[in-house]
């Protein structure tokens, strides 16, 4: 009877201790998140340092695939080959001055969205963490795109004019054009296929969306390699 007894009481202690570790467990899950977002958070951080540092040297938007600045339509559509590309030098040297401007501009960015990850609060650094492997960069983005641009519009503006970029560039879109339009003219084309250049005013504007582009995708690669690094996948 008094072994009945002892289980019974034992059962009940366990039964009333129950909700207790239950609580216990979820404390202690609810501090780890808070951890691993704090974590998250001073990281990105730290990564958004290491992404500008790379696309800030040189060939860091040139010499990258991914990030290359191409030239604008229509001249990088009729050459966006690269073995024509090297047959050309005044498309190849327009290309790279291009992408110095953007590199020489780029590093304005840092203190922007560094400025953005830390006004954000611990709740939203889990969101973020519980989201995409990319959320932190889409967000950043969302946030940051246009005043990263509107930052690096007036440095790169004033590079391409100081590189000779856009005098270099408003000449050969004026060849293209007169070129199309000879061509037109040959096969008595009236209503030919034209796509829209980008004028000489605006190239500042097209380099910088451009590089702006290219600096999320690096983002978020950053941000897939720290979530790896913090156990933290989808």
């Amino acid at each position: 009877m008094r072994r009945i007894t002892t289980v019974v009481l034992v059962s009940m202690v366990l039964s009333a201790c129950a909700p207790l570790v239950d609580n216990v467990q979820q404390a202690a899950q609810a501090k780890l998140g808070q951890l691993l977002a704090d974590q998250f958070g001073r990281r990105l951080q730290t990564g958004i340092d290491t992404v500008i540092g790379r696309l800030a040297t040189k060939g860091g938007y040139l010499d990258d695939p991914l990030v290359r600045i191409l030239l604008p339509p229509p001249l990088g559509v009729a050459i966006g080959v690269a073995r024509e590309l090297q047959k050309n030098p005044q498309a190849a040297l327009l290309e790279t001055l291009l992408n110095q401007a953007a590199e020489h501009a780029v590093p304005v960015a840092g203190p922007i969205l560094k400025d953005i990850v830390t006004g954000m609060d611990t709740a939203s650094l889990e969101s973020l963490l519980d989201s995409g492997e990319t959320a932190a960069a889409d967000s950043l983005k969302a946030k940051g795109g246009t005043i990263v641009r509107d930052a690096l519009l007036p440095a790169i503006t004033e590079r391409l004019h100081a590189n000779g970029a856009v005098e270099l560039y408003g000449r050969m879109a004026k060849a293209k054009e007169e070129a199309d339009r000879l061509a037109a003219a040959a096969q008595d084309m009236r209503q030919s296929a034209h796509v829209q250049a980008v004028p000489a005013e605006q190239l500042g504007a097209y380099v910088a969306e451009q590089a702006v582009s290219g600096l999320f995708v690096k983002v978020a690669e950053e941000e897939k390699r720290i979530r790896g690094d913090l156990g933290v996948s989808f």
